[in-house]
């Protein structure tokens, strides 16, 4: 009976020395990749979420755009968005958020690529948004090119996370060509008519002739 006081004591004891204590907070975080697989990752108090604006859809933001989903041409612009969320139970202060991206985009200047919030409080998210754009066809490395786009945040007290967005681009297409168009027929094919009507009469009137 004593020892089982004893072991319950100590259990109750360790477990006040972990409510205590400065526990390590562990969140999870899921996205869907390429084939449909969901990859869920452990992170801490700060999350950040990256996604890509999908121009086959209006305002619609995706995880990444596969070879398979989305082709963006030489100088077309690409538009991400940044989500930076505190999921912990403490507000998270001097948070620095950054943007990186891969060799065949650039920055356009309309947007910042870099961004701080001096307080972020327990489950409040702040987002923002980052302009690209995809280099000359001089640029590219391949017909077809695929990067990964990777954007990272930190605050005080060794908070970090990062997330990455996949982005694909080609060289523009040039297309079938298409022979010119000759212009209207109209005046020719009325043309034609007009001269074998006038043949026909021509032969109507050398028979008459002939009869008469």
């Amino acid at each position: 009976m004593n020892k089982t006081k004893v072991f319950l004591a100590t259990l109750l004891a360790a477990g006040a020395i972990l409510l205590s204590s400065d526990s390590v907070f562990a969140a999870v975080r899921c996205e869907t990749q390429y084939g449909g697989n969901e990859v869920c990752v452990t992170t801490g108090e700060l999350q950040i979420d990256k996604e890509i604006l999908d121009p086959r859809y209006a305002g619609a933001y995706k995880d990444n755009l596969y070879l398979t989903d989305y082709l963006f041409k030489t100088g077309d612009y690409v538009t991400f968005k940044l989500t930076v969320k505190n999921v912990g139970d403490d507000t998270l202060n001097n948070v620095r958020i950054t943007d990186n991206l891969p060799s065949f985009l650039f920055f356009t200047g309309e947007t910042p690529h870099e961004f701080t919030i001096d307080h972020l409080n327990p489950d409040e998210s702040e987002s923002f948004e980052v302009k690209a754009r995809v280099v000359a066809e001089s640029q590219l490395e391949a017909d077809r090119i695929c990067g990964v786009n990777t954007a990272e945040v930190w605050a005080d007290g060794d908070q970090h996370d990062k997330d990455t967005s996949q982005v694909c681009a080609t060289k523009k297409v040039l297309g079938v060509s298409v022979l010119p168009e000759t212009g209207d027929n109209t005046p020719l094919i009325i043309f034609g008519a007009s001269l074998a009507i006038a043949m026909l009469g021509l032969g109507l009137i050398k028979v008459g002739r002939k009869i008469a």
